[in-house]
C-alpha cells in the first residue's frame, strides 16, 4: 500500500536486513481517530482478532448460560490457542457441556502451535486432530450456538448459515460498520471473516473494552468476553505467545489474527487499536504493536518491545524491533534502507 510505513526492522549484525511495513490506528469508542498512522480506512480481513466478536452471539443467545460455561471456557472460545493440554480440555468442555463430541469440529487439524504439545502429540503416535487445531475453541462455540437454537449443525461454516448471518449482523453493529460493506472471505479453518477498514476494527474494541456504544444485551455480552479473556490470558493463547503475555502484563483486552493483524482495547482509558503487517509476518506484530502502545502510555513488558533472531544452534544473530518510538527507533539512521 502507497501510504503504508515502516513499523518493524530486522537486524543482523549491523545492518538492517528487512523491513516490515504497514499501518495502526487508535479509536475511541464513537469510531473518532485518536492516532493513525498509515491510512486506517484500507480494508483489512481481521481474521482470528474477530474472535472475541464472533463469541459474542454464544453470550447474546442464552447458550453460555445455558450450558454454565464458565470463564475459562468462554476464553477458549475467543481463543487461537496453542494446543497445551489446559486449551484441549478446556475445548473438550465446551462441547461436552453442549452435548456434542470432537468429530462435530469442522476447523481442520493441525499440530499444536506449541512446541513441547505438538512433540508429545508425536511421540504418543497420535495424529493431530480438529481439537488440536487454535480455532477449536471458536468452532465449539459456534457448534454450542447451534445446539441452542436448534440449528443444524452441518453447514455452519457457510455463509448463509444462521451461525455466520448473526456473527456478520453483531460484528457490523460492533464496528459500526453497515452489514452490506462487510465483504466476506472463508478464513483458514473454514467459517467466514468479512473485511472491515482497520478503523472500525479499532471502533469494535473499545466498545469490547467499553461497552460504550452497545445496546443492553450486546454490551452484557462483551462484559463477559472482556473479562473472560483478560483473567485468562494463557487459554486465549498460550506459552510464550504475545497476546498472552501482553494482557498478563498491561490492563488490556487483546487478540492477534493470522497475515499480521492485531486488535486490543483499553478498558481503563477507553480507546481501541488495529494493527496490519503488510506482508502478513508475525514475526513484526509484536514489537510494532508494543512500541504503538508504549507510544500511548501504556506500561508495556519491556521483554515484547523486540524479538531475538537464532540461528540454528539456538545462537541470537539479529533482532526484530520497531521502526519508530523510543525502543530501537531506524527511522532517520543513515543507510537504513
Amino acid at each position: 500500500m502507497r501510504e503504508d510505513v515502516p513499523l518493524a526492522t530486522v537486524t543482523r549484525g549491523p545492518l538492517v536486513e528487512s523491513v516490515h511495513r504497514g499501518r495502526f490506528v487508535f479509536c475511541d469508542p464513537s469510531g473518532e481517530v485518536l492516532e493513525a498512522v498509515g491510512d486506517p480506512e484500507v480494508p483489512v480481513y481481521p481474521r482470528s482478532s474477530a474472535k472475541p466478536f464472533q463469541a459474542l452471539p454464544l453470550l447474546v443467545s442464552g447458550a453460555a448460560d445455558r450450558f454454565g460455561l464458565g470463564e475459562e471456557e468462554i476464553a477458549v472460545v475467543c481463543s487461537s490457542h496453542s494446543g497445551e493440554e489446559a486449551h484441549v480440555e478446556a475445548v473438550r468442555s465446551v462441547l461436552r457441556k453442549a452435548g456434542l463430541g470432537e468429530e462435530d469440529l469442522g476447523n481442520g487439524a493441525h499440530p499444536p502451535l506449541y512446541g513441547p504439545a505438538a512433540g508429545a502429540l508425536a511421540r504418543s503416535g497420535e495424529k493431530p486432530r480438529p481439537v488440536h487445531g487454535n480455532c477449536s475453541g471458536k468452532h465449539a462455540g459456534m457448534l454450542a450456538l447451534c445446539v441452542h437454537r436448534g440449528w443444524d449443525v452441518a453447514g455452519y461454516k457457510e455463509l448463509e448459515h444462521s451461525v455466520q448471518r448473526g456473527v456478520r449482523a453483531v460484528l457490523a453493529r460492533v464496528c459500526g460498520v453497515p452489514e452490506g460493506d462487510l465483504s466476506p472471505a472463508r478464513d483458514n479453518c473454514g467459517v467466514q471473516t468479512f473485511a472491515l477498514p482497520l478503523r472500525a476494527l479499532a471502533t469494535g474494541f473499545a466498545r469490547l473494552a467499553t461497552g460504550e456504544g452497545l445496546c443492553g444485551g450486546i454490551a452484557e455480552a462483551a462484559r463477559q468476553v472482556r473479562e473472560a479473556m483478560m483473567h485468562n490470558p494463557y487459554l486465549v493463547a498460550g506459552t510464550g505467545r504475545f497476546d498472552t503475555d501482553l494482557m498478563r502484563g498491561a490492563p488490556l483486552v487483546a487478540k492477534s489474527g493470522a497475515e499480521g493483524v492485531f486488535a486490543c482495547g483499553s478498558p481503563e482509558v477507553g480507546w481501541g487499536f488495529a494493527l496490519k503487517v503488510s506482508d502478513g509476518a508475525n514475526r513484526a506484530v509484536g514489537p510494532a504493536a508494543a512500541a504503538a502502545l508504549a507510544r500511548r502510555g501504556v506500561g508495556v513488558p519491556p521483554g515484547l518491545l523486540s524479538a531475538p533472531v537464532h540461528d540454528l544452534h539456538g545462537g541470537v544473530v539479529g533482532e526484530v524491533r520497531p521502526a519508530f518510538g523510543d525502543r530501537g527507533s531506524d527511522f532517520g539512521r543513515s543507510g537504513a534502507w
